[in-house]
């Protein structure tokens, strides 16, 4: 493999790479949020569940 294109893959990669961690970077923090609205919400219904048992 030719060294251009060695230097050129090395440039695609790294370029996915900052992509990709910066749609985690959007992503994460609403993924998070969501996972936590939904963790409250079973935690609350199973408390009331055993109140009410």
């Amino acid at each position: 493999m030719s060294e251009a294109m060695k230097t050129a893959f090395s440039t695609a990669v790294d370029s996915i790479k900052a992509d990709v961690l910066a749609m985690f970077a959007v992503a994460l923090p609403a993924g998070l949020g969501i996972a936590g609205i939904v963790m409250a919400a079973r935690l609350g219904i199973g408390f009331f569940k055993a109140i009410a048992s």
